[in-house]
């Protein structure tokens, strides 16, 4: 690369650069709020650097980049009611448990909701009085309760706590971890403790989709909200409601209506998503708080609009001082001294004058540009190396020029240069670029054979303007090394021996070369050198190049770069840069739609060339995406359900080149990702889907997004599977008309319709159904409610018919009246005759009696009867009165003898039982009466009044004849009680005690299964007799056998040298017996005997029952020496005994003998094997005695002596 071309790259930079600034100025002003400012030169538009070098008498004009702008906060005013359309939604929001503090199902906003900077098209309800907001996957999961808690903080006792906005508390929705947070945005209106519809009916929660001032928006209503007391209960008779409007620009609107009570904590406020913003009205009551204070509601709707106005105020300070009466944004003739720093300080402040937020500063710290100091040449030892000069001390915020006294096309940026013979020094501009000083010059002078090679490890860039795919270079020309007379070159290409002096190299390609240069033969001194180079090339096209028309989409608004090098320059290293004008070039996008044609600099930070081209747009047609005219019907939840989205389609493009997708957000359509399959299965309640339409030929996509509204609803409530229909008997036709609310609960949203079909599914239509014919189409219709094509459900009918009243009787029997009530015919003639109404042939009313005198007799009466219940009427119907004769009777008295188990002469009797002995016809009827007169009626199962013997009657009827009068004698005869029997007998061991039944009676039936007057009895316990007399009468005497006289032993305690026995019951004093020899004294002292047998006798000389215990007894020495004489410890009866454990241990407490087996506890004096020295032992014995049962254990010690 030659001087000229480094010059050219450097300016080249320098103005790219330049141009950055410029573009950097203009992109940061226009991005609004952004808590940051920047200095820049007003008159350049070129930002400041945060050093800033000048020269001696320069001065800076500064300006701040700060304007009024938006804090993307919100403003708050308050409006009339009636500005807004207030009324309540139509779709019910959906809650899917029925307990309170709890969040909905997410429902769509609709459009593309803005708030706090954030974009939503989602909402989530909670129960307690709020929206949220989030782009977390998990909105769609707060509708679990067991998951997600509506959590409020209002100071009640249910509450947790108390806290005001801002507050990210109101982020912990997790009901297992309290403390966890969930980013939301919410919009509070009237948040507290609320009751939920689950548990008043009144309560509803609605949305809608409006139009209002022309733009979208959601409507959301709470109607009829109740404050809990905090325990279960309401707090008052208070409802009230809140309306909530979200604005597609951003507005939001908080109507709360109807709060009158301010005895409990509430919020009407708006809070971000991390709780670092919020906004809280003021109340006009200064008692009053919205931020969860007590407080009514105002009769206003609150407004908030977003981009509240602020204005930035300034102050310019130089080295910490502020500068006198420097107030506005720009600083002008600002002249430095070397090391000021020049800072602005920007406060932002609302339109009432208060601050918000910190303040924003930058600054410049200003040098004073000094002369470069280089150092002298560094001469490399070997021949053919280049001199090497550097800048003493550089400044890194400073470019360092080299060039040349002795050569003028030398031009070289850094710190430090490899050159070769020559002049040499270096220049540096301050940051402007309006002065330069310079460094003193170096002369280098290198003496050798041979030439230096300047480029060693050095990469040489060759650029040109031609648009060539290669070119052709000379590798001497490249590198500028001449040939000599006293050496040779040669070069060679990476990777090969072979010797060239030309390359070929493609544009954008680079190679890597060695150059060898050696003395010819008998120059002195010899010398060679082989170094390394790489020669990069790019080949940029020619100016005013004009590229074909690049064909856009025609909702494309911008053209970038990046599009243009894909295009035209796939993989290259080209930077490309705007111009509408072909003068002023940025790195900004174009808009094709305002400009056709653009001018295209193209360069590369690398080269010092630059192209100019200009490139024309053109459009395709425009992609149609239309608003579908039919809407697909809602449809209910089952497992069958989808939307036929491709019927939508002829609708939205019918182009078959065009295909239609539907997307579940506006993100996804526009981006083209998450189509949703054509048969779509959609959630519960609402789902709105986004069109995109995309032409298959230019993939250019429709710039409207349709919006679908999908109602996937619960299947309603059957209330009736099954009407039943009845009729009078003698007509077949039935009115099958039903209204659907009779028949089914429904959402409004849903249409119901009935479909009414015979039993062979034939539908039927008019009056097929008002008048069906059971006796020609069948007797098991049904209807079938539809809801949707896909959904339904069926409700059978239930025909049957009422049977015709009919008379019970033809004729009525006269037993000597002459007059024949009424309502004693209609008794006689049906039963439950109330519920039927009698007339004449004619329809007229019966007489109120009927003359029934002998003279009158047969007397036929005819009528009708007219079921009340059903409105079935009787044939005509007619009933005889005549001459009754007496029933016949087998007896007209009967004895009846009953035994009375408790001797006091009264029992009960079955009068029922005796039917058969007065007459054998079944159909008799039989009343009972205490007297003679027949004006007691007593029931059939009657206890005597009169003990032992009373007399009762009877009045028999068999239907079609009169009665007849009989009675019944009542014996009652009681058992023989004993005189010799005892209620308790005393028995002593081995003793029995005989008892006498005495002789009263015939009959005795012994619980022990004998069966004589006598029994032998020596068991203790409860027994029984049953006597029997002659007139079989029995009764049951139950008595005790007791053994309470004999003294039982309760306790037998042992030692190594006793015995105590310890007794109870008998009389005292006792007399004891230890294997048959008596004592008085309880204790045996030194036993003998392995076991004793033990008995108690008491002072009246009877004995209780006997018990063996083992004596167990512990020697406390033994010989283990091999002699057959004492070489075993052992205790005797151990093996009687239950849980007997063993430890064995010497001085130490080391355990040498250790058994839980009862036949095993016996020891040799051994441990492992080995004989143990004499010594004393230790050991603890525990067992369990069954006889006694009790544990036991002991102590003690063992000594064993061993002769060896």
């Amino acid at each position: 690369m030659d001087g000229l071309q480094i010059k050219m790259y450097f300016w080249a930079n320098f103005q790219m650069m330049k141009n950055f600034y410029i573009l950097f100025i203009v992109l940061w002003s226009v991005l609004g709020w952004s808590q940051s400012v920047s200095l820049y030169n007003p008159g350049s538009g070129a930002a400041y650097p945060g050093e800033q070098f000048f020269c001696t008498g320069e001065s800076f004009n500064l300006k701040v980049d700060a304007v009024a702008t938006s804090t993307g906060d919100y403003k708050i005013t308050k409006e009339l009611p009636s500005s807004f359309p207030l009324s309540a939604g139509s779709t019910p929001i959906n809650f899917q448990a029925l307990n309170s503090n709890k969040f909905s199902e997410s429902f769509p906003i609709g459009f593309t909701f803005s708030f706090y900077g954030k974009e939503y098209t989602r909402v989530v309800a909670g129960s307690n009085g709020r929206l949220v907001f989030t782009n977390d996957a998990e909105l769609e999961s707060l509708k679990d309760v067991s998951v997600y808690q509506d959590r409020t903080y209002s100071g009640i006792p249910a509450s947790y706590g108390y806290s005001v906005l801002p507050s990210v508390d109101y982020n912990k929705v997790y009901k297992v971890n309290p403390a966890q947070e969930l980013n939301l945005a919410q919009i509070f209106f009237g948040y507290t403790d609320l009751i939920p519809k689950s548990q008043n009916g009144s309560v509803t929660y609605l949305y809608k989709n409006i139009t209002v001032e022309g733009q979208n928006v959601l409507l959301v209503s709470y109607q009829n909200q109740i404050r809990t007391d905090g325990v279960g209960g309401f707090s008052g008779s208070e409802k009230y409601s809140s309306t909530i409007l979200l604005f597609e620009d951003g507005r939001i609107v908080i109507y709360v209506n109807n709060k009158i009570l301010d005895t409990y904590n509430a919020i009407l406020a708006i809070q971000n998503e991390d709780a670092s913003k919020f906004k809280v009205p003021p109340h006009s009551n200064a008692a009053s708080n919205y931020n969860n204070g007590p407080w009514r509601s105002e009769g206003v709707a609150w407004v908030f609009t977003p981009n509240l106005s602020l204005t930035p105020q300034f102050k310019w300070l130089r080295n910490g001082s502020q500068i006198p009466g420097e107030t506005a944004d720009t600083l002008t003739g600002f002249g430095p001294a070397d090391g000021d720093v020049l800072k602005i300080e920007v406060t932002y402040h609302d339109t009432a004058g208060v601050q918000v937020g910190a303040a924003e500063s930058d600054q410049v710290t200003f040098k004073l540009l000094k002369t470069p100091l280089i150092s002298t040449p560094n001469y490399a030892t070997g021949c053919g190396n280049p001199a090497e000069i550097h800048v003493i001390d550089p400044d890194p915020a400073l470019t360092y020029e080299w060039l040349s006294e002795t050569d003028p096309t030398f031009v070289r940026t850094g710190t430090s240069i490899l050159v070769g013979n020559g002049t040499y020094y270096v220049r540096v501009k301050n940051t402007s670029g309006t002065c330069t000083l310079r460094s003193a010059s170096e002369v280098v002078n290198i003496t050798s054979s041979l030439p230096p090679f300047v480029y060693d490890g050095a990469m040489i860039r060759e650029c040109d303007q031609l648009g060539l795919p290669s070119k052709n270079f000379d590798l001497a020309t490249v590198t500028g090394y001449a040939a000599g007379s006293d050496y040779s070159v040669q070069y060679f290409e990476t990777g090969s021996t072979t010797p060239v002096t030309s390359t070929t190299i493609n544009s954008g390609q680079t190679k890597t070369f060695s150059i060898t240069v050696s003395t010819n033969p008998g120059v002195t001194p010899s010398c060679s050198f082989t170094k390394t180079f790489s020669i990069s090339y790019l080949s940029f096209p020619p100016d005013n190049t004009e590229f074909p028309s690049e064909k856009l989409c025609p909702e494309v608004n911008s053209y970038s770069a990046a599009q243009f090098k894909t295009r035209f320059f796939a993989g290259s290293s080209f930077m490309v840069m705007f111009s509408t004008d072909g003068v002023n070039f940025t790195l900004t996008s174009v808009n094709p739609q305002t400009n056709p044609s653009v001018w295209i600099r193209i360069s590369d930070a690398n080269f010092s060339c630059q192209s100019a081209v200009k490139l024309n747009f053109d459009f395709h047609p425009v992609v149609v995406a239309n608003n579908p005219t039919t809407q697909l019907p809602p449809q209910c939840a089952n497992p069958t359900e989808t939307f036929d989205l491709a019927s939508l389609i002829p609708e939205i493009n019918a182009d078959p080149n065009v295909t239609v997708t539907f997307h579940q957000n506006l993100p996804d359509a526009q981006n083209g990702v998450g189509a949703v399959p054509l048969n779509f299965r959609g959630g519960l309640g609402v789902t709105t889907l986004y069109v995109r339409a995309v032409n298959n030929i230019t993939g250019c996509v429709s710039a409207d997004h349709p919006i679908i509204n999908l109602l996937v609803y619960k299947k309603p409530n059957l209330i009736v599977g099954n009407i039943s229909k009845i009729q009078c008997e003698g007509s077949s036709v039935f009115n099958l008309t039903q209204n659907p609310t009779d028949l089914v609960v429904a959402d409004p949203e849903v249409t119901v319709t009935l479909e009414y079909y015979a039993p062979n599914g034939t539908l039927l239509s008019g009056s097929q159904i008002s008048n069906y014919d059971e006796a020609v189409s069948g007797a098991n219709p049904y209807i079938k409610v539809v809801y949707n094509p896909t959904c339904s459900d069926i409700v059978t009918f239930n025909l049957s018919y009422n049977p015709k009243p009919t008379a019970l009787i033809p004729q009525i029997p006269i037993c000597g009246e002459t007059t024949f009530a009424l309502q004693d015919f209609k008794d006689e003639v049906i039963a439950n005759s109330s519920q039927y109404t009698f007339t004449d042939e004619n329809g007229n009313p019966l007489p109120a009696s009927f003359d029934v005198s002998p003279g009158q007799l047969p007397n036929p009466v005819r009528f009708y009867m007219t079921n009340n219940a059903t409105g079935c009427t009787s044939d005509l119907q007619t009933v005889t009165f005549y001459a009754g004769s007496p029933t016949a009777l087998l007896e007209t008295e009967t004895d009846y003898v009953l035994c009375d188990a408790d001797f006091d002469g009264i029992t009960a009797f079955n009068l029922d039982s005796k039917k058969s002995e007065f007459t054998a016809d079944s159909t008799a009827q039989f009343e009972y009466f205490k007297d003679a007169g027949l004006s007691q009626s007593i029931p059939s199962a009657y206890t005597n009044e009169t003990p032992f013997a009373q007399t009762v009657y009877v009045r028999i009827t068999v239907p079609g004849y009169c009665p007849s009068i009989a009675n019944f004698h009542l014996d009652v005869n009681t058992p023989t009680k004993s005189t010799t029997l005892l209620e308790t007998y005393f028995i002593c061991f081995g003793d029995s005690a005989t008892i006498d039944a005495g002789t009263e009676n015939i009959s005795w039936q012994w619980s022990t299964g004998e069966t004589g007057q006598t029994v032998s009895i020596s068991e203790a316990g409860n027994y029984s007799v049953i006597l029997t007399n002659a007139e079989g009468c029995s009764y049951t005497h139950n008595f005790v056998v007791s053994d309470e006289n004999q003294p039982k032993i309760d306790v037998i305690n042992q030692t190594n040298n006793s015995i105590e026995v310890v007794a109870r019951g008998g009389v005292q004093p006792y007399r004891y017996y230890f294997n048959g020899v008596p004592q008085n004294s309880s204790v045996l002292l030194n036993p003998t005997e392995p076991y004793y047998e033990i008995q108690v006798e008491s002072a009246t000389g009877c004995l209780g029952p006997p018990k063996t215990v083992y004596f167990i007894k512990i020697n406390n020495a033994f010989t283990p020496n091999g002699d057959g004489k004492n070489d075993i410890w052992k205790v005797e009866n151990l093996d009687k005994m239950e849980s007997v454990s063993l430890v064995i241990v010497d001085r130490w407490g080391s355990k040498v003998f250790e058994s839980a087996d009862k036949t095993k506890i016996e020891w040799n004096g051994k441990s492992g094997g080995r004989a143990l020295p004499g010594s004393t032992y230790w050991y603890t014995l525990t067992w369990f005695d069954a006889v006694t049962q009790k544990t036991e254990q002991r102590q003690g010690w063992i000594l064993l002596k061993n002769r060896n």
